[in-house]
């Protein structure tokens, strides 16, 4: 999928965006969508989450070491409202604990539910056809987690808190998928040298 022309960077959504973004999709990749936002996970972790993943008593996913950047594991809270939705698709696909949740049910092979997870390829392409459906340009699977960060930076977490979600090694490497808006920057600091240029 394309990424933003102006930095190279998957765009990043606002919460209405995100919102439509998910009513375009079917269930099993709205789900997807959903848990890579909120866990601030890459697609490749998401897309290998298995059954036995999900701590539903605690509301806790697992991304194993095997599935991660940084070959460690992070466990990572999910809304209550998400992991029923979860709950309910694993039920009613009759997933059991090996299973991978976002499966390949092609009608041209011959795959058992579960048994083979989806390809990057396949999420990219049902997200891109919704991307354009709500006019959304420069996004991209990673647009959730840059969206996810990023928001919890205006949500003023302060960058070792994002790391311990994110599960970056280094600032540097988070820097790069924060964005912030430079508007409100600019305004926050005009606020302050005011109240500073007073006292």
């Amino acid at each position: 999928m394309s990424k933003s022309l102006r930095s190279g960077k998957a765009s990043i959504l606002s919460t209405k965006q995100l919102e439509k973004f998910l009513t375009q999709l079917p269930e099993k990749y709205a789900l997807l969508a959903e848990t890579m936002y909120f866990s601030a996970g890459r697609v490749g972790e998401i897309s290998s989450l298995r059954v036995r993943n999900i701590n539903f008593s605690h509301g806790i996913i697992i991304l194993e070491k095997s599935s991660t950047k940084t070959k460690e594991t992070r466990q990572i809270p999910l809304p209550n409202r998400l992991i029923e939705g979860i709950k309910a698709w694993i039920s009613h696909n009759k997933l059991v604990d090996d299973d991978y949740i976002f499966f390949t049910a092609s009608r041209n092979a011959n795959y058992v539910k579960g048994k083979k997870r989806l390809s990057s390829q396949s999420v990219d392409e049902y997200f891109r056809k919704a991307f354009d459906w709500i006019g959304v340009e420069g996004a991209s699977t990673h647009t959730f987690r840059r969206t996810r960060l990023t928001h919890l930076l205006q949500k003023n977490w302060n960058v070792r808190e994002i790391m311990d979600i994110s599960g970056h090694k280094n600032l540097l490497s988070l820097q790069q998928y924060l964005d912030s808006d430079k508007a409100a920057t600019f305004n926050k600091y005009r606020e302050l040298i005011e109240k500073e240029a007073v006292a």
